[in-house]
């Protein structure tokens, strides 16, 4: 009687590496991890944080807030800035925060009909004053030479600024104020409505770059986070598929199958 022959499995070919996958895998790994290094590093080097311990700027800024200062570069009038006045005339070599009002050539005077500071002729609608406050109490009126700024505090009453000081050196501008808060919780300072409705100054949006960077941030985090469980997800489950392929390779079988090759028995006597 025949025996049926014995047939074992023989080890399908290896796939093809899916490279292709496997670029696009690394690419935006890749990405996301320059990305979050950028969106982290351009604060990092370009902003640096500051404490206001006197009232001198309410309602802006209050005794306590900590303010994140960029670079000095496009000043504007309105900006609201970190500088150090020369000893000679603040008689100190501490740091002040305080509002431009004027920059170099700029014509600053104190006050109009109405009690308004005007700058080149042009009012100002303080809104941002201290409530109960005028624009001043003290009349000035001056032109501002080459490197010179015309700086005031928005606590008019009780703030030491250049109508004490006269106009100081833009050089001792140390970072303009772009974030105001306490804690975590941080708010944009933008060029006031009396200085861009006024023509003195652009609608400011230099802040919207910091918040897009802490979105570029988040985002980077984000996808970074996905592709991990996606690499990780893909790791345990060509492990198992490795496994079954092995044990299956492991074990004979006894009938024909598809894609195997048949090992015929070889013949006795008793097949003749």
């Amino acid at each position: 009687m025949a025996q049926p022959d014995v047939a074992m499995r023989v080890p399908p070919r290896e796939r093809p590496k899916r490279r292709i996958g496997r670029i696009v895998f690394w690419a935006l790994a890749g990405l996301a991890t320059v990305s979050l290094i950028v969106s982290i590093a351009i604060p990092v080097l370009t902003i640096q944080p500051y404490t206001e311990q006197s009232p001198t700027m309410e309602k802006a800024i209050l005794p306590g807030d900590r303010v994140l200062a960029a670079g000095r570069s496009d000043l504007r009038r309105g900006d609201v800035v970190v500088l150090r006045v020369p000893a000679r005339q603040s008689r100190t070599d501490g740091l002040f925060i305080k509002r431009v009002i004027g920059l170099p050539g700029d014509h600053v005077a104190c006050c109009d009909a109405k009690g308004q500071i005007t700058v080149n002729g042009k009012p100002l609608d303080e809104t941002y004053v201290y409530p109960g406050n005028r624009s001043s109490a003290s009349g000035f009126s001056v032109t501002l030479g080459r490197g010179q700024i015309w700086v005031m505090g928005d606590h008019r009453r009780i703030s030491v600024d250049s109508r004490k000081w006269g106009p100081v050196p833009v050089s001792g501008v140390v970072g303009r104020v772009v974030f105001v808060g306490l804690g975590s919780d941080y708010t944009a300072l933008r060029t006031p409505r009396a200085f861009v409705s006024g023509g003195l100054a652009p609608a400011d949006t230099r802040p919207d770059l910091y918040l897009r960077l802490a979105f570029l941030a988040l985002g980077s985090v984000a996808m970074l986070l996905f592709l991990a469980i996606l690499g990780i997800t893909r790791a345990v489950i060509r492990r198992r598929r490795a496994r079954r392929a092995a044990a299956a390779a492991a074990r004979p079988l006894v009938e024909p199958m598809y894609g195997v090759y048949r090992i015929p028995r070889p013949r006795g006597p008793s097949d003749a």
